[in-house]
């Protein structure tokens, strides 16, 4: 798709939309036109409705997280999920004609979702990266990786932050001297810049509408009387420096979900922050407000599995959840002096499993724990009696290396370390990280160990794997051209809706409340479930509470906790009630959660 300055969609994938749309590099230069300039990659879903029906809602904003995810997988995984929860509870096409709108709406609305990769990201241009090639990316993680997580070994913490100075000085250092616009993007890839697109896009988006409403109204086959035209003509025209952000944002998305509200208050329609990441303690570069569940939430784990019993938790006990508990730390520290190796079968590599290996499997199942937590409890199981086969299986699936195949011709096509997927880690993340804030660059390595025994405060078990992206900056040497020094507060034209689960592993709750006395008027809602972000367990009053507040801007009363409706290894504890959309409605959220991370 040739990138364009207006935005023009194309058929993609199945039955979604795709557009690239050339923007600024730099907001802030005197002649914006003549500048480098970015490509953004963008996809929609479009809504059930077309925009000429009073029911059309517009383009909600789906936001992932990282900082460094697509946002186009993101939509691609996620979007009809994300309409069903948010649309309206009926038939976009009754009997009755719904072309024009002699009649007013009655809350009744059905939205496109939108996504984008942000600047620097996957299918954006110019690309953003360190290294030259995949294969050199993927040789550089893979040795990151087998130095271990800090806390591992005496030895994890020099080597790591020798790498890491390595990295972040010679990385920011290309970037600054070079006159390539791929490597000056590390000055424009931080979250301010990326508020200036999100502008762009909405106002564009505007003209598309009224373009495509005008389209609509000349098709002959579709008959508008004049007073239809009229109101059509009137609810679709563009908005001028007026277009609106409807927005649901997780992890990170969060954070840029706050910062739009900071700088673009006028602007807000519906925001929904989930799993709130503390904007403050992110651009502060402290990230110490966000282990304070985590070991909560491995507790209540433990609890479900006792409740389960052994038929349905591997690592169940007749001593309850106190010996399961006990059981699963005296394994993982275990495993720091006596690793498990694995000797190389028909398919599968020799391996070692260690104390590393198993500490980064449970803080990714923490995320998504319905998905993720019975079947990491076989392997730990396993590891238990001496055999890591199967952990050996799933590790290394997951560090098969993705190599770019050669054109239908044969010809091999460029190797764009840029190109990853959503959750490999790219080094847009880093340069986003690291020019949000400076509060790391310089730091000792004495200040850093200092930082690491703060976090283990919170959380013993997980400090030294949450404490590594602050690394990434300790030898980052570039400020970005254009940084919102804040404040993030604001008083809204419209309500903002924080929430979360009650145990997070890496956004408490408490974020959610402090986000929520930053910004008026704003509300908390609670989800009673373990998992980052209110996605990662089934739960149809959440999603009851969503869909009022985008359909309506209601907001849930103070206090409101959802239950969720399924549990890990219990299984669904709460079913609908028969009715058949309540039904259709709980099984599209559990896919979700059996698909979140």
């Amino acid at each position: 798709i040739a990138p364009s300055s207006i935005l023009d969609f194309h058929t993609c994938f199945d039955g979604f939309q795709c557009a690239r749309l050339d923007l600024p590099m730099d907001w802030n230069q005197t002649d914006t036109e003549s500048g480098p300039r970015v490509q953004l990659a963008i996809v929609k879903l479009p809504a059930k409705v077309p925009v000429t029906d009073y029911r059309y809602g517009g383009p909600l904003w789906l936001q992932s997280g990282g900082p460094g995810e697509s946002g186009v997988d993101f939509v691609l995984q996620y979007a009809r999920s994300v309409q069903m929860v948010v649309d309206a509870n009926l038939h976009p096409y009754p009997s009755k004609s719904y072309t024009g709108i002699a009649e007013e709406s009655q809350g009744e609305k059905f939205f496109d979702v939108i996504g984008i990769d942000s600047r620097g990201l996957n299918n954006s241009t110019p690309c953003f990266s360190c290294f030259p090639t995949v294969p050199s990316k993927e040789t550089w993680n893979l040795q990151s990786a087998a130095e271990g997580v800090l806390g591992s070994s005496d030895i994890a913490l020099p080597n790591l932050w020798a790498r890491m100075q390595a990295l972040g000085g010679g990385c920011s250092a290309k970037a600054a001297s070079s006159e390539k616009d791929g490597d000056r993007l590390a000055f424009f890839v931080n979250t301010t810049p990326q508020i200036a697109d999100m502008v762009a896009i909405l106002e564009q988006h505007g003209r598309w509408r009224e373009r495509e409403a005008r389209q609509q109204l000349q098709h002959e086959e579709v008959y508008f009387s004049e007073l239809d035209r009229f109101q059509i003509i009137e609810r679709t025209r563009w908005k001028k420096n007026e277009e609106k952000l409807l927005f649901w944002g997780v992890s990170y998305g969060t954070v840029i979900g706050a910062t739009f509200a900071a700088m673009q208050p006028q602007r807000v329609k519906r925001l929904v922050i989930d799993g709130v990441v503390d904007t403050l303690d992110y651009f502060l570069g402290e990230r110490l407000h966000a282990l304070q569940d985590t070991d909560a939430e491995i507790e209540r784990l433990i609890e479900h599995c006792d409740l389960a019993g052994p038929q349905r938790c591997p690592l169940y006990s007749n001593g309850g959840s106190t010996d399961i508990l006990h059981t699963f730390h005296e394994l993982i520290d275990s495993l720091r002096d006596n690793p498990i190796g694995v000797p190389a079968s028909r398919n599968l590599a020799p391996d070692l499993i260690t104390y590393s290996d198993v500490i980064s499997a449970v803080f990714n199942a923490l995320y998504a724990p319905i998905q993720d937590f019975p079947p990491l409890a076989e392997r730990l199981l396993d590891l238990s009696k001496g055999n890591g086969t199967f952990f050996a299986i799933s590790k290394q699936i997951s560090q098969r290396p993705r190599y770019v195949s050669p054109t239908p011709e044969g010809q091999p096509v460029k190797e764009d370390a840029c190109h990853v997927q959503r959750h490999v880690p790219g080094d847009t993340r880093m340069a986003i990280i690291c020019t949000d804030t400076n509060a790391t660059q310089g730091m000792t390595r004495d200040a850093y160990e200092a930082y690491i025994n703060t976090l283990r405060s919170q959380s013993p078990l997980m400090a030294g794997i949450f404490a590594h992206p602050r690394m990434l900056c300790v030898n980052w040497n570039l400020r970005p051209k254009w940084r919102f020094p804040g404040p993030f507060v604001g008083k809204l034209q419209n309500p903002l809706l924080a929430i979360g689960t009650a145990r997070d592993p890496v956004a408490p709750i408490r974020n959610a409340h402090l986000l929520s006395t930053r910004f008026s008027p704003s509300a908390v809602l609670t989800l009673d479930a373990e998992g980052h972000c209110s996605l990662s367990a089934p739960s149809l009053c959440m999603a009851h509470h969503i869909r009022q507040y985008f359909q309506r801007g209601l907001l849930p009363a103070p206090g409101t906790v959802c239950e969720a409706n399924e549990k890990p290894f219990l299984g669904v504890t709460k079913p609908a009630d028969g009715d058949e959309d309540e039904t259709k409605l709980l099984e599209e959220l559990r896919w979700v959660a059996k698909h979140w991370n």
